[in-house]
């Protein structure tokens, strides 16, 4: 039983983390590969340089599904026997994103299919982190700078409010991701420091004007 828990958690959830919203919400809208248009990148902010915030919004929520619910069904089926087994299951979605086996293993950066995991995992330090993230947002409008403070914290809120449950590999799991996804903005922290990085904008997909 556990070997089929833990193959279980491994393929199905990499499985589907690897679906690329983004890539195939803007090829399908719009004909266009995502990934030749600003930073290249498959996740949510670079899909609204394409199709405005509502794109944004399409693709963060359905790269945060991509984390819950693999998580939360994993966990209804084999939880209370293999707690371990959850975290791989939560560990292999965001790889899954960032690795896609859809792309030749070139995905996003894991943040969107993170918050998912843990929305499952820690709701209530993920309701904390945005906040912090909102804040962060609002006053420089970097969603780089907002996503790795939170990654960071994200591990600090779970130690306070005591949801690191099943052993504490919640809170393990969180410290790892948040290493892994750290490392991934590497571009961004040299950008950031450069003064060169792009700001999120609010304002409509190209080619389309305000009406008034």
């Amino acid at each position: 039983m556990v070997v089929i828990a833990i193959l279980t958690a491994l393929i199905v959830p990499y499985i589907i983390g690897s679906i690329p919203s983004g890539y195939l919400i803007v090829k399908y809208t719009k004909g266009i590969d995502v990934r030749t248009v600003g930073s290249g990148n498959i996740g949510a902010t670079n899909v609204q340089r394409v199709l405005g915030m509502k794109g944004f919004l399409w693709v963060l929520f359905l790269d945060a599904l991509k984390g819950y619910i693999p998580v939360i069904v994993v966990n209804m089926l084999f939880g209370a026997k293999y707690p371990g087994v959850v975290m791989i299951a939560a560990a292999s979605a965001v790889l899954g994103h960032t690795f896609t086996m859809f792309l030749n293993f070139k995905g996003g950066k894991g943040i969107a299919t993170s918050l998912g995991v843990f929305l499952a995992l820690a709701p209530a330090s993920v309701m904390t982190d945005l906040v912090v993230f909102s804040v962060t947002f609002y006053f420089f409008r970097y969603i780089s700078l907002g996503s790795i403070l939170c990654s960071f914290l994200l591990p600090i809120f779970i130690f306070i409010y005591g949801e690191g449950g099943f052993y504490n590999l919640v809170l393990l799991l969180a410290a790892v991701l948040a290493v892994f996804i750290i490392y991934k903005h590497k571009a961004n922290i040299k950008r950031l420091i450069e003064g060169t990085e792009s700001r999120l904008e609010f304002k409509p997909a190209p080619g389309k004007e305000e009406k008034k």
